[in-house]
């Protein structure tokens, strides 16, 4: 397997020191001496830091995107294989397992979200990842749902969200696997 490509480094290097630091850990010469590049290489690729941070947003959505695409196939399989209630029971251990595994892209998200309330050249990142981060959740639950209002399911996808922003922040206890799946079994 070839070794990612220097901009994919930096992105994912962004997105560690976000989940580690918080936005004041993220400079150029940070960047660089956390990736092992040379000195104003970050800046080369991404000459602001609004720039850099928009496009570790845009890299952290479609990271949060391709996690969602291999749920919905482990969904898929247990649903023929074994049943919708097995089917919702794997994606309530998913999720759960999904929080303390990818603990960093939940912190990176809220370090985004929040400079994006902040400084106008951010507008719309903390809407992209929140849509990114709840697709999967959403997905869900139209599929088991039976003819749910949209308003229902964004609200259902809301309190998942919530319970695990809590958790990884640490703000609240981890989810349970019964937490997830009552939200589910609630909307069928």
């Amino acid at each position: 397997m070839a070794a990612p490509d220097r901009k994919t480094v930096i992105l994912e290097t962004v997105i560690r020191l976000l989940a580690e630091q918080g936005l004041d850990g993220v400079t150029h010469r940070a960047v660089d001496a956390a990736a092992g590049l040379p000195q104003g290489s970050t800046s080369y690729h991404f000459p602001r830091k609004a720039a850099l941070l928009a496009a570790a947003a845009d890299y952290l959505a479609a990271l949060l995107g391709k996690d969602c695409d291999a749920l919905q196939v482990g969904f898929a399989q247990r649903a023929s294989d074994q049943g919708m209630d097995a089917a919702i029971a794997y994606v309530g251990e998913e999720l759960v397992s999904y929080a303390d595994s990818s603990r960093h892209l939940f912190l990176a998200r809220m370090e985004l979200t929040l400079a994006a309330s902040r400084r106008d050249e951010l507008a719309g990142v903390g809407d992209r990842l929140t849509d990114a981060a709840r697709r999967p959740i959403a997905f869900f639950l139209k599929l088991i749902s039976n003819a749910a209002t949209d308003a229902t399911i964004d609200t259902c996808a809301g309190l998942i969200d919530g319970i695990t922003l809590m958790y990884v922040t640490g703000q609240g206890p981890k989810p349970t696997t019964d937490q997830v799946k009552a939200v589910f079994r609630a909307i069928t």
